[in-house]
């Protein structure tokens, strides 16, 4: 059985067009909801866009921050511990685990090689990293694309890709603030500090 991990970047896109154009069926397409979300409906008017064009629906786990936060001891993530990537992956087997069981599942994630050094040795097959950590036997499929092949293979298909691309000058989506590739140093007058805290 699989399940497509979305993010609603261009290679989580190009994945579902790939399984699409390949008649690779899947059960469930579930996008984790990031600590640190875009202002604005864009990313949401996606969603709606990409379920109308795949006849899709996806499903959405919500981030409790707070409750978060307060589990680690009232810290925000932030270096040498950005643990929000942790938990998001936490929150995500837990709802697959609770609703598939512990084996029997494939997950499908579209993934780009430049993102980090660990990526460029995946095979694309495989079982996945974090199954010893969470008590589960899952296997994983990662497709591996380039921001220039994701971008291509969706033009060539007719599927738009996420406009926050283009609104930002972006090469890949995520938190609107990585703890690992932006400026780590709390600011009071840091906007994605202000963005956090209406979620609160």
């Amino acid at each position: 059985m699989n399940i497509i991990s979305y993010s609603g970047g261009a290679d989580s896109t190009a994945l579902l067009i790939y399984c699409r154009e390949n008649n690779i069926s899947y059960e469930e397409v579930i996008y984790m909801e990031d600590w640190f979300p875009y202002p604005g409906q864009e990313m949401e008017k996606y969603f709606i866009y990409i379920e109308k064009k795949f006849n899709i629906k996806i499903t959405k786990l919500p981030c409790n921050r707070l409750e978060i936060i307060r589990k680690n001891g009232g810290h925000h993530p932030r270096l040498p511990y950005p643990y929000c990537c942790r938990i998001k992956s936490e929150i995500f087997k837990n709802y697959v685990k609770e609703k598939y069981g512990k084996t029997g599942l494939t997950l499908l994630l579209g993934i780009r090689r430049a993102e980090s050094f660990k990526r460029k040795g995946y095979t694309g097959k495989g079982k996945w990293y974090w199954n010893k950590r969470f008590s589960v036997d899952y296997d994983y499929w990662y497709p591996i694309f380039s921001f220039a092949d994701s971008k291509h293979y969706c033009n060539i298909h007719g599927v738009n890709i996420n406009p926050l691309y283009n609104k930002h000058g972006l090469k890949r989506l995520g938190c609107a603030k990585c703890y690992k590739i932006g400026d780590f140093k709390w600011k009071k007058e840091d906007k994605y500090q202000l963005i956090l805290e209406t979620f609160l």
